[in-house]
């Protein structure tokens, strides 16, 4: 599609990735590397949350890492290496790091600009920085990016996996997910919490076996991956002239662009759900760069370095089927079924907490808005499962670059009391 080709160019074109490094540069030296100098107290902030304060805390979290951990650590990575090749694994390790200070930020925003149990960033907005108009635009972005990230791209994921696996078709699987979305969206009671608590921590220990096993049985494959991932970012490798420029831009774009996606750094998205939280404001900084760490130096590092370490890239495949192809070498014919199940797993997941975000959003907008949106949402999660894999992800990827820029003006605006909640709470 020529015409989402453009669009998603001109979302994602160097100014976008320019804003989200240099805000992560600001807040990485003005909090004085929160990334290397606080991983003690965020232990602390993480073991707070895992045994106090009843389920609710836990519920918090699960719900949070369920919004984040989905399609884009399986087949967000799958697709970052077709894309942009090697390097642009190492790009996403960079967004990540830049993006825990970015998270940190995010997440004493959604403490300090909380409405009772609501939240989001663009309650900061409206709050903190007095700008009606932004703080609507920011959820009108929120909304949209519900249809993408939260839903297409999931249910694409799922749906495409699931078929090859099991032969059931696209349509089928789409069907499935729309029920689950609509029971979630329209039942009345909040199952968001209670369901992410159950499926990711099951889900996500699965798939780290799955993936650590591949990295194991070709483990001195490990050195010759790394050197290609930085010579890859860097353009050194055998490349002629204009060619390597063009190659270590796609590796810079596509990087970023499956970072953002991937940990939403920089999107502000999980502010809606952790302001349901009782932690401090610092300690949910902290939080927020535990799920960073999780989701993209864990998950996406751990699948990245399976889909090169196996040969996988050879099959020439894509997405979640290209996960599954670098496990079939270990798991053999199960592993479809190991991966088959992850995604669609993680993508139910990320689905049900993106259901409370986008909701959160609409909610923001208007009340009048709500049921189209759940009807909207429904219907985006079903559509997802039936197009293409490569509309659904430019879909996607347009609305977050889109959610930037709001977003980045609320943590530019607001920097001072970012900064002074962080310091007086003597991280």
């Amino acid at each position: 599609m020529p015409f989402l080709d453009k669009l998603n160019d001109l979302v994602w074109s160097l100014p976008t990735v320019a804003l989200i490094i240099s805000v992560g540069i600001y807040y990485t030296i003005n909090l004085h590397f929160p990334q290397v100098r606080c991983l003690g107290q965020m232990i602390k902030a993480v073991r707070k949350s895992l045994s106090g304060g009843g389920k609710s805390r836990f519920r918090v979290l699960s719900t949070s890492l369920a919004a984040t951990v989905g399609t884009g650590s399986v087949a967000g990575v799958a697709t970052a290496i077709t894309l942009g090749g090697a390097g642009a694994i190492f790009w996403l390790w960079v967004s990540a790091f830049l993006g825990m200070a970015v998270s940190f930020a995010e997440g004493v925003l959604s403490i300090e600009y909380r409405d009772g149990k609501k939240g989001g960033i663009m309650y900061a907005i409206r709050d903190g920085m007095g700008e009606k108009f932004l703080g609507k635009l920011y959820a009108l972005f929120t909304v949209l990016a519900s249809f993408g990230m939260g839903g297409m791209v999931q249910s694409n994921s799922a749906a495409e996996a699931v078929n090859s696996e099991s032969g059931i078709s696209t349509v089928s699987v789409g069907l499935i997910l729309a029920g689950l979305t609509a029971a979630c969206l329209f039942s009345g009671r909040d199952f968001t919490g209670k369901a992410s608590s159950v499926i990711m921590p099951i889900l996500t220990v699965i798939y780290i076996f799955a993936v650590a096993a591949v990295i194991v049985a070709n483990f001195g494959e490990l050195p010759g991956v790394f050197s290609e991932i930085i010579r890859s970012a860097f353009g050194l490798k055998s490349v002629a002239g204009a060619a390597v420029g063009v190659s270590v831009k796609e590796a810079v774009s596509v990087g970023f662009r499956r970072g953002v996606f991937s940990n939403e750094a920089g999107l502000g998205t999980t502010a809606a759900i952790h302001a349901e939280s009782d932690l401090t404001s610092r300690e949910q900084g902290l939080m927020n760069m535990f799920e960073v760490i999780v989701d993209t130096f864990v998950i996406c590092t751990l699948t990245a370095l399976a889909i090169l370490s196996s040969g996988a890239l050879k099959t020439g495949l894509d997405g979640a089927l290209l996960v599954s192809a670098a496990c079939e070498s270990v798991f053999g014919g199960f592993s479809g079924s190991i991966i088959a199940l992850c995604t669609a797993g993680f993508a139910t997941a990320t689905i049900i907490g993106w259901s409370k975000i986008g909701l959160t959003a609409a909610e923001y907008l208007s009340d009048r808005s709500v049921l189209l949106y759940k009807i909207a949402l429904t219907a985006a999660v079903f559509l997802g499962a039936v197009v293409s894999l490569s509309a659904a992800w430019k879909i996607s990827d347009i609305f977050n670059g889109l959610m930037v820029f709001p977003c980045v003006g609320a943590l530019v605006g607001l920097r001072k009391v970012i900064i002074r909640q962080t310091f007086q709470s003597k991280l």
